[in-house]
């Protein structure tokens, strides 16, 4: 793909387009500097935009990594960042560097969207970093104005979200306090920032059951809780929504499941809407919602046993196209799950001996999405 002396290419524009929405970001970024007409596209909003996109659509494509933030005992928080990959058709996860060099060790993950990280720290401020280029935007968290709502007298509950609004192309935080009433209920009161406008607003809230998922999955536009309802005669389990187009609250149904303590975890892997039921057996049913909104098309992938002398919720993290190899997190563990011989292995670092008492993690594909909204 060389130039001509006046600097043009020799490719069409159309057809070096195409090129570069199939290669790595890292080339990309390098491509940058060989000429100011490759700098002008690879800078150009409308192809960050573009890229996004065709990762989102064309899983095959896309590079997928891992960003982990642990609380160690004695060495407080630290970060690290994975590649994600297959070896011979097998899943593998390997440490890497970041350039994200203004990560506060503090942070934790509030979601992840479009190759983006949303974080927070106990400065009292929330950061959205691409931890392919190393770009970060700093704004103030929002703070709570109960205003006397609020009838349990149990304190208050704080739920995030990250996602984009695809409406009008804007990255939007959301931030939830759940305060308990009577009965089990939860009042909700709901803040959301945008990046565009640079500010706060409340939205109406909503009333709810206990929502565990303390950070929302973002999937086809909207975030998602995994919520517990507790009754006289039992309880249940659902997913409320928020679509930040419509700023809409909705339910979604879960599948079927077997009546033996039963604890859900949602995650999201290659754009799927991913659920696992967790039993008190030692087991956990990862199920993959095939076609978004279509509750019938809720599709079990696997009965995951865990190792006697060993119990933990199961978070799924990362699902492989063919369903037979998982990465989870399990607890304060992280590993690599294969259905295929039942084997798991876990990640250099992440097991139970090692002194973690937290650990959050979360997946993202690279991206030359900015932080910076107009």
């Amino acid at each position: 793909m060389e130039e001509t002396s006046e600097g043009s290419s020799i490719l069409p524009q159309e057809l070096i387009f195409e090129i570069f929405l199939r290669l790595p970001v890292k080339s990309l970024l390098k491509f940058r500097c060989v000429s100011k007409s490759w700098l002008f596209l690879l800078s150009n909003p409308l192809f960050s935009k573009t890229h996004v996109d065709f990762c989102s659509k064309t899983p095959k494509f896309t590079d997928y990594r891992l960003a982990v933030v642990s609380s160690v005992s004695g060495l407080g928080r630290i970060c690290h960042f994975y590649n994600m990959g297959f070896d011979n058709s097998c899943l593998n996860v390997a440490k890497h560097t970041c350039p994200a060099e203004s990560l506060d060790l503090s942070a934790r993950i509030l979601g992840s969207c479009n190759g983006l990280i949303c974080v927070t720290s106990n400065s009292f401020t929330l950061t959205v970093l691409n931890p392919c280029t190393g770009m970060f935007n700093v704004f103030p968290d929002s703070m709570l104005r109960n205003n006397g709502r609020g009838g349990g007298g149990g304190g208050c509950y704080i739920r995030y979200g990250f996602g984009y609004d695809v409406s009008v192309e804007d990255y939007k935080v959301v931030k939830i306090f759940s305060i308990p009433q009577i009965e089990g209920r939860y009042e909700n009161m709901v803040n959301v920032y945008s990046l565009k406008a640079k500010s706060w607003k409340m939205i109406e809230g909503f009333n709810s059951g206990n929502l565990n998922g303390k950070v929302g999955v973002y999937v086809n536009g909207a975030l998602h809780w995994e919520v517990r309802h507790s009754h006289y005669s039992g309880g249940f389990w659902e997913i409320v929504t928020l679509n930040l187009a419509a700023e809409r609250y909705g339910t979604i149904a879960l599948p079927s499941y077997e009546d033996e303590g039963v604890y859900w975890t949602l995650g999201v892997s290659r754009g799927y809407l991913v659920g696992c039921c967790n039993y008190e057996q030692n087991k956990g049913d990862v199920w993959v919602m095939k076609e978004y909104g279509v509750e019938k098309s809720w599709t079990k992938v696997v009965t995951i046993s865990l190792p006697v002398d060993r119990w933990a919720y199961i978070l799924p993290l990362f699902v492989a196209e063919n369903c037979d190899e998982f990465l989870l997190q399990l607890g304060e563990e992280l590993a690599l799950y294969n259905s295929r011989d039942g084997s798991f292995t876990r990640l250099d670092g992440y097991t139970s001996g090692g002194g973690f008492r937290q650990v959050q993690a979360v997946t993202y594909f690279e991206s030359l999405a900015s932080p910076h909204i107009k």
